[in-house]
């Protein structure tokens, strides 16, 4: 193997099967006759014209491996998913599969894994793994696993060496008994479960981490709804699963209205489907927070059933790198902040008149966004104006608090219009750029600023567009602010 080159050629899109040395082949994962082990919104979606591009690969025809995979990604999406086939063998008997990713470097700081844990997402935070546990078994016969990992463009690395920071993927074999959420024990886990916490420390302790749900196209609500209620029974408000789908709905339907209708981490793409690529169905990567317990028990070795490190494409040094180096050059994810957002409370309380109640005082508080305390970040790599490039397009800004009224018992006579819920029964209203509140009250201003000190949150949304005519893809992602107090 020679250093520093990219890894084998693989015509993914095309192939029925693939190479795994000079003797044996091992049919496409999307293949008729393939045993396949992963989310069925991965069957179709794969497609060059989708904005997949390898990004490393083990199959080729000169060398077998005992755990051949390859990897893709959506330079649109900033998505990274893997392909690995797990050989027949005997000795292991599941019912759950966890991947999961870790940042293993000499140096692991990097934001880079922050997009793909929770919904409200903070820049403070520097998370070194993610992991997610399928619904899938260990089949000794042999069969494709596949799972995905949304990426944070980090602008920092490409000042960095290819040492600082690198991607490892982990497969473990587990066994899940009980699943318990929110105080409702399920015996089955439908959709992927996410943790920032390692695989390792998962059973057996509460965690706060997140649904991911796989919704698309004709199954929006046959599944998408259906998983959903399955996962959260009655626990999970109806307000919320009402208002998901109808957020869906409009990405679907490429009518954003609210920016999300409770939807605070997602990514809405349009992708060819089928062998022939006749139709098209929106996919929808959406996270949800909730608290789980998961009690069972983990099977692995130190590296699990399996494991690689890549290297971080766009880093310095790769030129020099031991091994294979990424068939992909340009740097990973889409977007980030530059920094931790701010939103700024202020008294615009108008001059009234007294009621004849002289013990009643009105207050207008406005919450709105800090333009100057943070900028958005984009790769160069990806929004540009070359034919490969994108726009970005319909970027939106929105405030996201808590609900007063779960604060305070005020006589409220303006309030904002948008009402969600952020989890499972946090509730939450949001506006565009601002948002504010007006209510009388018999309670003195120091309590009153005290209500007042809600949390807050921006909430970010935009259209990624390519320049060669493909369909756009849709990111709305949710960040922690910091609240200034200036009432």
């Amino acid at each position: 193997m020679k250093a520093n080159t990219p890894s084998p050629a693989l015509d993914w899109s095309n192939a029925s099967f693939f190479n795994n040395g000079p003797n044996d082949v091992v049919p496409a994962p999307w293949a008729g006759g393939a045993s396949r082990s992963f989310p069925t919104d991965y069957l179709n979606d794969y497609k060059p014209e989708d904005g997949w591009e390898m990004y490393f690969n083990t199959f080729n025809s000169s060398v077998k491996v005992d755990a051949p995979y390859f990897v893709l990604y959506n330079r649109y999406r900033g998505t990274m998913r893997i392909y690995y086939y797990f050989l027949p063998k005997s000795g292991v008997e599941t019912t759950q599969v966890t991947f999961q990713l870790d940042l293993k470097g000499t140096e692991n700081k990097s934001n880079i894994l922050s997009f793909d844990n929770q919904e409200a997402i903070d820049l403070a935070d520097l998370p070194t793994t993610v992991s997610k546990v399928q619904q899938e078994k260990i089949f000794q016969s042999g069969s494709w696993y596949s799972e995905e990992f949304q990426l944070a463009y980090d602008p920092s690395l490409i000042n960095k060496s290819y040492t600082s920071n690198q991607l490892r993927w982990n497969m473990f074999s587990a066994s899940v008994d009980q699943v318990n959420l929110d105080g409702i024990q399920k015996g089955e886990i439908n959709g992927t479960v996410q943790t920032p916490k390692p695989t390792t420390s998962l059973f057996g302790q509460l965690v706060s981490g997140a649904i991911n749900v796989g919704t698309g196209g004709l199954g929006l609500y046959a599944t998408g709804a259906k998983v959903l209620g399955n996962f959260f029974s009655k626990s999970f408000g109806p307000v919320k699963l009402e208002n998901v789908k109808k957020g869906i709905d409009e990405a679907a339907n490429k009518n954003l209205k609210t920016g999300g209708s409770s939807i605070f981490n997602a990514v809405s793409s349009l992708v060819t489907g089928g062998s022939g690529g006749g139709f098209s169905e929106q996919k929808v990567n959406l996270i949800m927070d909730t608290k789980m317990q998961l009690n069972g028990s983990i099977s692995h070795d130190p590296n699990g059933l399996f494991s690689t490190t890549l290297f971080i494409s766009g880093t310095q040094g790769l030129s020099g790198a031991p091994g294979n180096i990424p068939n992909y050059n340009g740097r990973l994810g889409v977007f980030n902040l530059s920094a931790k957002p701010k939103v700024i409370l202020r008294d615009v309380t108008p001059v009234v008149f007294p009621p004849d109640d002289i013990r009643l005082q009105y207050y207008q508080a406005e919450y709105y966004i800090d333009s100057e305390s943070f900028q958005m970040v984009t790769n160069p790599d990806i929004i540009n104006t070359s034919l490969n490039g994108a726009s970005i397009q319909n970027y939106r800004q929105e405030v996201v608090t808590d609900d007063l009224r779960s604060r305070a018992s005020y006589d409220f006579d303006e309030y904002p219009m948008f009402e969600e819920y952020m989890g499972i029964d946090r509730k939450v209203v949001t506006g565009v750029g601002s948002l504010s509140f007006g209510f009388w009250t018999r309670s003195n201003r120091p309590i009153v600023v005290n209500n007042l000190r809600l949390g807050t949150f921006v909430r970010i949304s935009f259209d990624v567009v390519p320049n060669n005519g493909k369909p756009k893809t849709t990111i709305v992602k949710t960040f922690a602010a910091d609240l200034v107090n200036n009432f």
